[in-house]
């Protein structure tokens, strides 16, 4: 089973590329590391936030679109929405927010991943091969990011049987 990852950052604060953890021990006197800690706490809370709200929004919205029309509705549906659903959520937030798929898998061009979002597929596609269940995928980065990210945060994203009917290999 493959998985699409979702970008956070501050959720994409952005969302990133390394499977070293955030947090590192801290020196007792350390009040500007303990700072950045903190930061980065707060940070991984709000991505994590916007994660389960987006996901439930989209989900939601859907599912309701699938009972109205059928998969065949809901296709143009999710193009047109999970856009839109993704912006309100990062608004709400205060996070940058995306989803990508795996390199191989990208039908959009446009949403092809980038460099760092390549780099942290391979990292949840490792952790999954050593047998994490895509639920727990989870990649943070907190280091060496560009001015104004806090932090890059990617979340494997699990193939409901509901999804096979647009994004399975059989779709008519």
């Amino acid at each position: 089973m493959k998985s699409t990852i979702l970008l956070l950052p501050a959720l994409l604060v952005l969302a990133a590329c390394s499977s070293e953890t955030v947090h590192a021990p801290q020196p007792p006197d350390a009040r500007p590391a303990q700072a950045a800690s903190s930061t980065i706490e707060s940070s991984d809370m709000r991505a994590q936030q916007a994660a389960r709200a987006f996901s439930g929004r989209l989900q939601g919205a859907l599912q309701a679109r699938m009972a109205e029309t059928g998969p065949i509705g809901a296709i143009d549906f999710c193009h047109a929405q999970a856009p839109v659903i993704a912006a309100e959520v990062a608004a709400e937030h205060g996070v940058r927010l995306g989803r990508v798929p795996v390199p191989g898998r990208a039908r959009n061009p446009a949403n092809t991943a980038t460099d760092w979002q390549v780099a942290a597929l391979k990292a949840l596609q490792d952790q999954q091969a050593d047998g994490t269940p895509v639920t727990d995928l989870v990649f943070r980065q907190a280091d060496g990011l560009p001015e104004g990210v806090a932090l890059r945060t990617m979340n494997g994203i699990g193939i409901q049987p509901a999804c096979l009917a647009c994004h399975g290999s059989d779709v008519a």
